[in-house]
């Protein structure tokens, strides 16, 4: 948000295109070993140290391959792109990639081996930093290379803490007895990865090669999503495959896992729904508050990529790698980014980003609803059972009435847009929660929280 205000939009596109190419790396080449800790810890708490070993082996091997291959691939990465810039600027995409893979397996180490607030707060650290070091390079250089510096050197030092932590604590001494039962699980994994990770970016790389820079960047800024996703989806995703996974290892039955599942579908979408209809509403202020006017042309991009809040909802995945289903997600996968190739093409065509981006959502949608027949299939359900339904019924009717006095706050308060979109949020989420807790709308956890500040007891007075 920053630099859309400090660089301007061709700037700001290239710089979107190297953190695209660098987060691409990032996701693709750790072939699923870093997940396969939440497999294999949780079954065998005496392997663990083996397992984390092999991990950070492994990331610091992909590390430098990375950095390696970005550097020599910038020429290339400049000619298809259609931006001669990012061939200067390989080296330091290369450095960024390699880093952040090196030090990837930190957090999850420790989330898989139950220390929750270490992991969590590693993640904060890491945010904070990077966005320190955006910050600090956008300030002191005020160009793309200063900022891919900036980045660079907060990961070098989440590098160098990663490994000095997961050393002190583990050893790691790697086991070729373990090494081989982790590729086992994770190669196949990393197969999928090689497809889905492809699928999920191919819409930005088919606008990044079909339009200028200063497009991509209303592009990028259109497809821009809140933190809050992120920050909701991969905990609740993560703790639920170590929840299927201890109990598996009670031997419970299949079935046991559905309400798990539910919990787990209920707590997000209780968020992701009521937020893609905010954003919906909002839109036209959101934008021009955190990018500026000048990006207000990315509304109906912005607007129709509200909708993917909506799917991240159903944490399909962490379901799918919980129950090692690795034949089916490679299927699954090889599918969908054929699928997403056959309607963003034509949509891009037909449509210009607009129509790339309906495109890639609609091959999202339909992947989902594979996924949740295979989910009922695991845990022996049958298809009404699956979902929670009235409860996504109730949150989806809250939302759309809750749209209405949003909509009015936002065009009728007077002020500036910080205020009017302050407007806007107080009057969806009154009406929104109102609405959820008149008709049950509201998750188990809500209720509790609910129902524990209703009961509180009134403490006694001490006495002198």
């Amino acid at each position: 948000m920053a630099l859309a205000r400090v660089l301007v939009p061709a700037e700001y596109g290239t710089f979107k295109q190297a953190w695209l190419v660098a987060q691409t790396l990032a996701l693709l080449l750790p072939f699923g070993m870093t997940q396969s800790l939440y497999y294999f810890v949780p079954r065998d708490p005496g392997g663990r140290d083996r397992y984390v070993a092999q991990v950070v082996w492994f990331h610091l091997g992909i590390g430098l391959v990375a950095a390696a291959g970005l550097t020599l691939a910038g020429p290339l990465l400049g000619a298809r792109l259609n931006n001669p810039e990012l061939a200067r600027l390989a080296p330091w995409i290369g450095a960024i990639a390699g880093l952040q893979l090196a030090g990837a397996p930190l957090d999850v180490a420790w989330n898989a081996s139950g220390r929750i607030g270490h992991a969590a707060l590693a993640r904060v650290i890491t945010e904070v930093g990077r966005a320190a070091a955006i910050l600090a390079g956008a300030a002191l250089g005020g160009d793309v290379a200063a900022v891919l510096m900036g980045i660079t050197a907060a990961h070098a030092l989440r590098f160098a803490v990663s490994t000095a932590a997961l050393a002190r604590s583990h050893r790691l001494v790697p086991s070729i007895a373990t090494l081989r039962r982790q590729l086992a699980y994770a190669l196949p994994f990393g197969l999928a990865f090689v497809l889905i990770v492809p699928q999920q970016q191919f819409h930005h790389y088919a606008v990044a090669a079909a339009v200028t820079p200063a497009l991509f960047a209303i592009y990028s800024v259109g497809t821009f999503q809140l933190p809050v996703v992120d920050i909701l989806y991969t905990p609740v995703s993560e703790l639920l495959q170590i929840g299927l996974a201890e109990q598996e290892g009670a031997a419970l039955p299949a079935r046991a896992g559905l309400a798990l599942f539910h919990e787990a579908v209920l707590q997000l979408s209780f968020a992701f729904v009521p937020i893609a209809g905010l954003l919906a509403v909002a839109a036209p202020a959101v934008i021009e508050l955190l990018f500026s006017p000048q990006y207000l042309p990315a509304v109906p991009i912005f607007r129709l990529g509200a909708l993917s809040v909506v799917l991240a909802a159903l944490p399909l995945d962490g379901v799918m790698r919980a129950r090692a289903q690795n034949r089916f997600m490679i299927a699954l996968s090889g599918g969908k980014l054929a699928l997403t190739a056959a309607l963003v093409l034509p949509g891009l065509a037909l449509a210009g980003p607009f129509g790339a981006l309906a495109g890639w959502l609609a091959a999202e949608a339909i992947a989902r609803g594979v996924m949740l027949v295979r989910a009922a299939r695991l845990f022996e359900a049958g298809p009404r059972e699956i979902l929670p339904a009235r409860t996504l019924a109730v949150q989806l009717g809250a939302t759309l009435a809750a749209m209405l006095p949003a909509a009015v706050a936002l065009h009728a308060l007077p002020g500036p847009t910080f205020l009017r979109l302050a407007g806007c949020g107080l009057s969806f989420g009154a009406a929104y929660l109102v609405l959820s807790s008149a008709l049950g709308g509201l998750p188990a956890g809500w209720l509790d929280l609910v129902r524990a500040r209703r009961t509180r007891p009134v403490a006694a007075p001490t006495e002198p």
